[in-house]
C-alpha cells in the first residue's frame, strides 16, 4: 500500500512540474529581447562597461542595431531564440544609457547599473 500511495505522490511532482515547464513556454513571446547594461568600477582598470543583450523570445531576432552611447553603434544581423551576445562600447564613447532595436520592432532603452560589491572579492572596490 504504501508503495501505490509514493508512486502516487512521484506522479502528481511530476505531472506539476512538467505542467509549469510547459505553461513557461506557451506564455513566451515570439519577439522579445532582454538588457543587462553594467557599468563596473574596479581598482586597476578604472571603469568597465559591457551591454549583455539576450534574446527571450521564441523566434530569431534580425538586424540588431545597438546604440552603446553618443557616436558608438554597433550592429548585429541576427541573434537565435535564447542566445546571448556581450557589447563593449569604445572607450571614448560617451556613456549614457543603452538603446536596441530590431527589424521586427522591438525598441528597449536601458540605463547602465552598477553590480554590487562583496568584501574581499576580486573588483570589490574595498
Amino acid at each position: 500500500m504504501k508503495t501505490i500511495y509514493y508512486v502516487f505522490i512521484g506522479f502528481f511532482i511530476v505531472v506539476v512540474v512538467s505542467l509549469f515547464f510547459i505553461l513557461k513556454e506557451i506564455d513566451k513571446k515570439p519577439y522579445a529581447l532582454e538588457i543587462d547594461a553594467i557599468k563596473d568600477k574596479t581598482d586597476v582598470a578604472g571603469t568597465f562597461y559591457r551591454v549583455k543583450v539576450t534574446n527571450t523570445g521564441t523566434n530569431p531576432l534580425t538586424g540588431l542595431t545597438v546604440n552603446l552611447g553618443k557616436g558608438d553603434i554597433q550592429n548585429m544581423d541576427l541573434l537565435e531564440a535564447g542566445q546571448s551576445f556581450f557589447f563593449y562600447p569604445k572607450p571614448d564613447t560617451n556613456i549614457t544609457k543603452v538603446k536596441v532595436t530590431t527589424h521586427e520592432g522591438i525598441e528597449e532603452e536601458k540605463d547602465y547599473r552598477s553590480p554590487l560589491k562583496g568584501l574581499g572579492l576580486p573588483g570589490s572596490g574595498r
